[in-house]
């Protein structure tokens, strides 16, 4: 029995001109994942296939991929689970096209059917979809994921149909709402709006989190508590609105330069946030664990991968196990509506417990077809024949190199697991800054996390109790006193990382890796951070890895057990290589010219720098038309041809273009 659940919002604008107004409602991370007797064989983010990042559009190419990947035809899906209710999903598309004045003709069952149908070029009967509460599909998968027999589940993010928090219980495989908590005091968007108010932008919580170690929380906290308050009852009060107030009055609002006394004010905010989370957070789960007598924790939902505050939940002591699922934002709610919906069959509780595992995603190819695709790279790239892939990029990476490294299936999640990574050499403190700055391309205070051999971990780290799914990198501890010079790439300032622990069971190929550094150096740790630039998605195929390795410093390229390195500055070749618009962009909205969706509302970083941009009047000009990049270079004077390559290349690297060999693009 398959089931596929989804996340995103529909794409109206297959369905009718009008409907093409509507925004996604807020939905984001779309994706697909289809589950076989209630076990997940193939996951995978909307956004690595159609390169947009956080795409909340329909996730139609991850919905044909999961198919594809189990092996299934279409007639063998018996339903598609959508990640939150349909009274919801209904009244919230009543409201928007109420407010538009558009005529609603259809419901959302309808539309989602209309969307699978074209999606899939077969029609399919509606009564095939079914609608999961949003926390209960969050609850699902992390429930299921963990293995334990009972379980306190918490689910927390900023909001589903009407809560922003809930409680559930797992039992013997079975899952049951206890508590919800209201939207007003959603931890989510409290952690969201105080992102906002120190300068960042969406979807960057993370930076949050990284950034708080530098301050000092106890500078503003005794302030941000005053938002908050427990009661007997086990509800909370929080005041997300006056935070904003708070910002302005010590002076943390606006652009601040790093090492400033208003960059410090920063860092000492981000750290009072960062405790005050946390202090909810622990009240909470204080409370109903003493109500329900619970051993076990399963965390999920966008704010459960808040790794330093998992560590500390672990560090409390109060639970015997802990499980936080990789993917516990809304793409992983995907998942767990599919198998939410399972689970409703009495046969999927016979299926034998197996381990979850996050690479979940399509695979790559073989290595004849690797290689051709490298090929075509002529004088940009060439194979580095080596006999043993491991060996080599080990010997790599202990020469001082950086590798990007793409094997086997993608990992289904935000973290990089050692499938689609950029590895590097943990001991050098100096490799932070040359990976944030000239790979990552982002801010140069954010860590990096290493990945240990199992057998190892207890010798460089301090383990945490509860018994957390560290193989996972959902989890921050501290690293021993003693290896913290030595593990200076990785180590943050306050002595910490957000360590994952390869086994060779969970990731053979990995731990062979890390094991043959380990031959090299005595170190049997890598540095690992996911394998992109800060302007796209995860790498997920060939293509996308080749365009990340030209576009950045990386040193070497490993993909299954091909290597390949540059012959030359990819800025050289761009004259001679094929131009045309990319998909691959991070976008939000689309402007039309000539009846042609091509340029893009996100502004590229080096607008202000390159003030005269011929490429954008050729593009305006010629839409998305393919043309030889020599043509264009041809077509202005040679004192401009220089900032040309230079703009072609700047925007190639920022993804609103792509440039390909002209042998590829005549395939394409």
């Amino acid at each position: 029995m398959f089931i596929v659940g989804f996340s995103g919002g529909p794409r109206y604008s297959e369905l009718d001109d009008d409907y093409a107004k509507l925004s996604p409602l807020y939905f984001h991370d779309a994706a697909a994942a289809i589950v076989k007797n209630g076990q997940p064989i193939f996951a995978v983010e909307e956004e690595r296939l159609s390169r947009q990042k956080h795409t909340n559009r329909f996730p139609a190419l991850a919905i044909r991929a999961s198919i594809d990947g189990a092996g299934c035809s279409i007639q063998d899906i018996e339903k598609f689970a959508f990640f939150f209710s349909e009274t919801f999903f209904e009244a919230n598309l009543t409201k928007d096209t109420t407010i538009l004045g558009i005529e609603k003709r259809e419901g959302v069952r309808d539309i989602l059917t209309r969307n699978i149908s074209g999606a899939l070029g077969t029609d399919i009967n509606r009564e095939k979809i079914e609608f999961v509460r949003h926390h209960h599909a969050h609850a699902a998968a992390t429930y299921f994921g963990s293995g334990f027999t009972e379980a306190l589940i918490l689910v927390v993010d900023g909001n589903g149909e009407s809560e922003s928090l809930s409680i559930f219980s797992g039992i013997k495989d079975e899952i049951k709402e206890v508590h919800s908590y209201p939207v007003r005091g959603s931890l989510g968007y409290f952690y969201r709006y105080a992102t906002q108010l120190l300068g960042f932008s969406n979807f960057d919580e993370y930076k949050v989190m990284g950034l708080a170690p530098y301050g000092q929380s106890q500078r503003y906290f005794s302030l941000l508590s005053e938002l908050y308050k427990f009661n007997a009852d086990g509800s909370y009060d929080l005041d997300i609105a006056t935070l904003g107030d708070l910002a302005y009055n010590v002076g943390i609002l606006g652009q601040a330069e790093p090492r400033t006394t208003k960059w410090e004010r920063k860092t000492h905010f981000a750290a009072a946030v960062q405790q005050l989370l946390e202090v909810v957070v622990v009240d909470i789960l204080s409370w109903w664990q003493a109500k329900l007598d619970l051993k076990n924790l399963c965390l999920s939902g966008g704010v459960a991968q808040n790794c330093v505050m998992n560590g500390l939940i672990a560090n409390t002591k109060k639970f015997e196990n802990i499980f936080v699922h990789p993917a516990s934002h809304d793409a992983g709610a995907a998942l767990g509506a599919a198998i939410y919906i399972a689970k409703q069959r009495p046969s999927a509780h016979d299926a034998p417990a197996v381990p979850y595992s996050p690479l979940l995603g399509p695979k790559l190819p073989q290595n004849e077809d690797i290689r051709r695709e490298i090929e075509t790279w002529e004088g940009g790239l060439r194979i580095v024949e080596c006999d043993d892939v491991f060996e080599a990029a080990a010997e790599k990476i202990a020469e001082g190199k950086i590798v990007g490294w793409a094997r086997g299936r993608s990992e289904f999640g935000p973290r990089a697991l050692g499938n689609r990574s950029i590895l590097g050499d943990p001991r050098p403190r100096e490799n932070w800054q040359r990976i944030n700055l000239a790979i990552k391309q982002r801010e140069s205070f954010r860590p990096f996390a290493p990945a240990v051999l199992a057998e190892d971990f207890n010798d460089y780290f301090i383990p945490l109790p509860s018994n957390p799914n560290m193989e996972h990198m959902v989890f921050v501890t501290k690293v021993r006193e003693e290896k913290r010079a030595e593990l200076g790439a990785v180590t943050h300032i306050n002595g910490t990382a957000r360590v994952q622990v390869v086994t060779k069971s969970a990731n053979s190929d990995f731990w062979r890796l890390i094991s043959a550094f380990k031959d090299r150096t005595g170190c049997p740790v890598l540095l690992n951070t996911s394998f992109n630039n800060r302007y796209e998605p995860i790498v997920q195929n060939v293509t996308d890895a080749i365009r990340t390795f030209l576009t950045t410093d990386l040193d070497h390229l490993l993909i299954e057990n091909t290597m390949a390195e540059k012959s030359s500055d990819v800025r050289s070749l761009i004259a001679t290589a094929s131009l045309r618009l990319s998909d691959a962009a991070w976008v939000e909205e689309i402007t039309t010219v000539r009846q042609r969706r091509t340029l893009l509302r996100r502004a590229p970083s080096h607008t202000r720098e390159l003030k005269n941009w011929h490429l954008a009047r050729y593009l305006r000009e010629f839409g998305s038309e393919f043309s030889l990049v020599a043509h264009l270079v041809d077509s202005v004077s040679p004192k401009h041809r220089g900032q040309l390559t230079e703009e072609i290349f700047l925007l190639w690297r920022e993804r609103f273009i792509d440039v390909r060999p002209e042998r590829v693009a005549h395939l394409l």
